[in-house]
């Protein structure tokens, strides 16, 4: 069990883009089940951090310190330290997570 779950400003920047995708696609009544599924997934992350599998992209490189939890069709990233979990990416699934996790982890 976690303290406390954060969102890095990189995470917080990706749920602004999956809510912006919303609206500019007129899917405005997405945004709250949207926020309602990742405050799920934040809870489940604080009681259980280690129930995340690692990303498979990260584990091809050898880096074990993170985790994913998967909640179709999103993948959020983390890590824990201190007792903190920090958010890392939201990302849906769909997407290039190669090179969208290369350039949120190596750049």
């Amino acid at each position: 069990m976690v303290s406390q779950v954060v969102l890095t400003d990189a995470a917080a920047k990706d749920m602004q883009l999956i809510c912006d995708y919303f609206l500019a696609n007129q899917q405005g009544h997405r945004i709250e089940p949207f926020f309602n599924q990742m405050e799920k997934v934040f809870q489940r992350i604080s009681q259980s951090p280690d129930a995340g599998s690692w990303p498979s992209e990260l584990l091809e490189l050898g880096i074990h310190d993170y985790r994913e939890i998967f909640s179709h069709p999103y993948r959020v990233v983390y890590y824990c330290e201190n007792n903190t979990a920090y958010i890392m990416l939201i990302a849906d699934a769909r997407r290039d997570l190669d090179t969208l996790l290369q350039m949120r982890f190596f750049t």
